[in-house]
């Protein structure tokens, strides 16, 4: 008992005080592993700050070797244009401190491109064009509308 000197108590209040004493033992205890956790948690901490500025570290040094060959290479001497098609479409990447150009024929594209439902999946001849009333491209000569497609399986309209 943490209080041993106090005398003339009635056995209901020794009762209470030992509760007391037993609750506080329990909170120290807890107190104790609770400030334990927080240092392994502050030392998890620190070494994830250590690990974020390594990887920082190794993300820039490719940058810089990149950088450096791109100073060496003279430019060409011949510029060739590639050949004109009619209706080529040419797509930009823009790569840091490049510039690289894809040409793509519309024949190529055409033929990857297939119809699907976004909701079911179904694909070819399940996905079925109509007009589109609500989206009117032209009054003159005739009207012409836009076009929706919709799956034939679950009647999803996009």
């Amino acid at each position: 008992m943490m209080y041993e000197n106090i005398e003339g108590l009635s056995p209901e209040d020794e009762k209470e005080l030992r509760i007391l004493e037993s609750q506080i033992t329990e909170l120290f205890t807890l107190l104790e592993k609770k400030e334990i956790q927080t240092s392994q948690l502050k030392d998890e901490n620190a070494e994830l700050r250590a690990r974020i500025q390594n990887l920082e570290q190794q993300l820039s040094q490719p940058q810089q070797q990149l950088s450096q060959p791109q100073q060496q290479i003279s430019p060409p001497q011949q510029q060739i244009s590639p050949p004109q098609h009619a209706n080529q479409q040419i797509d930009t990447i823009i790569v840091p401190n490049q510039q690289i150009s894809l040409a793509t024929s519309p024949s190529t594209s055409h033929s990857t491109y297939k119809r699907k439902c976004p909701k079911c999946g179904a694909m070819g001849f399940a996905i079925k064009e109509v007009d589109d009333k609500t989206r009117l491209i032209s009054y003159v000569p005739v009207k012409i509308y836009a076009k929706k497609r919709v799956c034939t399986k679950c009647r999803y309209e996009f």
